[in-house]
């Protein structure tokens, strides 16, 4: 990606609130992410369409993209940290939920995390979360592909308006893509009118200093940590974890405790 494709990604992203970054994914890797899918839907009561970077290489893919990392830190910052990774199969004639925001289950937008100090505005100043949609399947305006309402995380009032569906723009991409979206726009999946299934992994991010839905630094198996790499402190949150002993007992620099109680260590 060049400087110039970056800054218009950033302007798409600033302006309409999403934006997509095309050939993310070889076809090769989204024939296998489906195959591995489908595998893993089998056991989707016990978890197995979530925190698919665990359980599936080719999802590695996910965190490892640099034009997509760069994108990522340049709103959330050089230490955003991975939120999840969630695999998403829309069959024929699913889809068309509404619209929603993301953040009414750990972000800002739960009820009772708002306070009356807030009068019923929602965090529109800094972007707080990127929600990312990778395209197993091409995304078409038949298939159940994400739309959203264009700007709409601008608007400070919570509330979406019965027009907003009027409003909605259906976002196509190619398959490998990476639809990249800013989490309080208001979004939804269209329905799937064909007869083919859509597949897709769903990743949020988030801040480093911010509470996810999972806690990935403790869920991540050791094998994937390391195969990460350096990388891997960040995008896992291991860097960002709270500390679980008092400060005394606790390395900050390895978000650790200190040699000496290693035997407390959370498993």
């Amino acid at each position: 990606m060049t400087d110039t494709e970056f800054e218009a990604h950033v302007e798409r992203l600033t302006e309409d609130g999403y934006t997509v970054l095309p050939g993310m994914l070889t076809n090769d890797e989204c024939y296998t992410a489906t195959e591995e899918l489908e595998r893993l839907v089998k056991d989707k009561e016990r978890g197995g369409m979530e925190c698919v970077f665990n359980k599936a290489r080719v999802f590695e893919r996910i965190y490892q993209l640099p034009d997509h990392l760069r994108l990522i830190r340049h709103f959330l910052g050089s230490d955003a940290r991975l939120g999840g990774a969630h695999g998403r199969i829309l069959e024929p004639g699913k889809g068309d939920g509404g619209l929603h925001a993301d953040g009414a289950v750990t972000g800002h937008l739960r009820v009772r995390s708002q306070a009356p100090f807030d009068e019923g505005r929602r965090i529109i100043s800094h972007v707080l979360g990127l929600n990312n949609i990778f395209c197993i399947s091409e995304f078409t305006s038949t298939n159940g592909a994400t739309r959203v309402v264009p700007g709409s995380h601008r608007i400070e009032s919570p509330e979406i308006s019965d027009l907003a569906v009027d409003e909605a723009r259906i976002i196509e991409a190619e398959r490998g893509s990476v639809i990249v979206f800013i989490s309080i726009i208001w979004h939804g999946t269209s329905k799937n009118t064909t007869a083919g299934k859509r597949y897709s992994v769903v990743s949020p991010w988030g801040r480093s200093w911010s509470k996810g839905a999972y806690d990935i630094s403790s869920i991540v198996k050791p094998d994937v940590l390391e195969r990460a790499g350096d990388e891997g402190r960040l995008i896992f949150g291991l860097d960002s974890r709270a500390a679980y002993l008092e400060h005394w007992q606790w390395d900050r620099k390895t978000g650790e405790p200190k040699p000496e109680f290693a035997e407390l260590k959370q498993k």
